[in-house]
């Protein structure tokens, strides 16, 4: 059994302890989605018969569910406890977690789109030398192994210019290859729940199940995912990371954001909990309003609404490729051009002045930190100090993002009344 769950469990379960397996799996994914410290749970070992059926059963209740809120939130829950867990291995976890891989690799076709550059990494995350280098304190910016893959199995890295390219070969350095294992392990879930499963949807035990889970933990949903109305994004700007807090002040200003500035807003604000009815609730009610100064968007609500409810819908998963976008990451924000948006990431792209506007309690001794950071082109680290200085957090996970920032942030402060 593995964490990536490549494959189902097989056996006999009696149904009580199935029932029980899936209700305390969800708790927990709850607990993870919340930013809260994970308790134990006997049914989340990680590799365990209980952990791999937990899993799956939560896939089968989210196909034939079709309930899109709880499909997203399973989704968003299990990458953010794999992420969790990846970022936890020690060295020897890490190669015991490679090795599993290798084995279950051999009983699928190469064909499939993860399997190949899944098998790639393994190879190397098996050698002791580079499972000790990736499990210590390590760098999103080093590249002192690699591996090479086909572009077209990391688009996203591609898109953003996070990976050099020769002759369509990719090379992938070791300072993303936490981030890739993320990637390849959405892939595999996204795939898996395309699933047809119609010939168990009739089973009596499937259907008492679903009936429980919507029972218990639909109804509640909202409530427990501290859900962002739209009238109280200006309360919980309060807690915005700088460069998601700039954005809102430049909206609330203009009235307007560009195009890509209004993309990175708009993923921050549904990943923090905002339902897509209180995302069109909160687009329409500032795009309707006459724009201020200079800017670069044209459009407005009444002559754009089609447009702005598909592009709005198209980002929950709800329109087109029904794809499911998530906010982008400190280091994609850092590694945009700036120049001629209202964007970035102030720590690298803005004066002094202007960034310490966007900082809370810029006490001199916090920003000599912050300095001496930014001179060393530091800038994910320069943020994390600020919100250390907030909250008196001392550790922070490997692939740190404006999301992230704002679930500390709000974890011992409420936000919406």
């Amino acid at each position: 059994m593995s964490i990536f769950y490549l494959t189902p469990a097989k056996g006999d379960m009696p149904m009580y302890l199935l029932e029980d397996i899936v209700i305390k799996r969800l708790e927990s994914l709850k607990s993870v989605i919340n930013g809260n410290n994970l308790a134990y749970n006997e049914y989340l070992i990680e590799g365990s018969v209980y952990d791999n059926v937990g899993h799956f059963m939560l896939c089968i209740i989210a196909i034939l569910g079709e309930n899109n809120e709880f499909c997203h939130f399973f989704q968003k829950a299990e990458t953010e406890l794999f992420k969790l867990r990846i970022g936890c291995l020690s060295s020897y976890d890490l190669r015991c977690f490679a090795k599993k891989m290798l084995r279950c690799i051999k009983k699928y076709e190469p064909e499939t789109s993860y399997i190949t550059p899944l098998h790639i990494i393994c190879q190397h995350l098996v050698l002791k030398y580079i499972a000790q280098h990736i499990s210590q304190k390590h760098s999103n910016e080093c590249d002192m192994y690699n591996i090479k893959v086909h572009f077209k199995h990391c688009l996203s890295f591609v898109s953003r210019r996070q990976v050099e390219l020769t002759k369509g070969v990719a090379t992938v350095p070791c300072g993303l290859w936490k981030q890739y294992l993320m990637l390849l392990f959405i892939k595999n879930l996204n795939q898996r729940l395309n699933t047809n499963l119609s010939p168990i949807q009739s089973d009596p035990r499937i259907e008492e199940l679903l009936h429980k889970i919507n029972k218990i933990f639909i109804p509640n949903l909202n409530e427990k995912m501290n859900i962002l109305k739209s009238r109280d994004v200006d309360n919980a700007s309060n807690l915005f990371p700088p460069c998601m807090l700039n954005l809102h002040r430049e909206l609330r200003q203009r009235h307007r954001l560009s195009h890509s500035q209004r993309f990175y807003y708009s993923l921050f604000l549904k990943d923090i909990g905002m339902p897509v009815e209180e995302a069109i609730d909160f687009w329409r009610t500032e795009y309707r309003l006459t724009p201020r100064g200079s800017h670069s968007c044209c459009h407005s609500w009444e002559k754009d609404e089609k447009k702005f409810l598909y592009g709005i819908r198209h980002m929950y998963g709800l329109e087109g490729g029904r794809k499911n976008y998530t906010s982008v990451s400190c280091q994609r924000i850092q590694s945009i051009d700036n120049a001629c948006t209202e964007g970035g990431c102030p720590f690298k792209s803005f004066d002094n002045i202007n960034m310490v506007k966007l900082i809370s309690k810029p006490t001199e001794a916090l920003m000599s930190q912050i300095y001496e950071y930014k001179n060393r082109n530091q800038f994910t680290s320069a943020c994390m100090l600020t919100l250390k200085e907030r909250e008196n957090f001392n550790t922070f996970s490997f692939n740190f993002n404006p999301v992230k920032y704002y679930m500390i942030s709000s974890k011992t402060s409420p936000v919406c009344t």
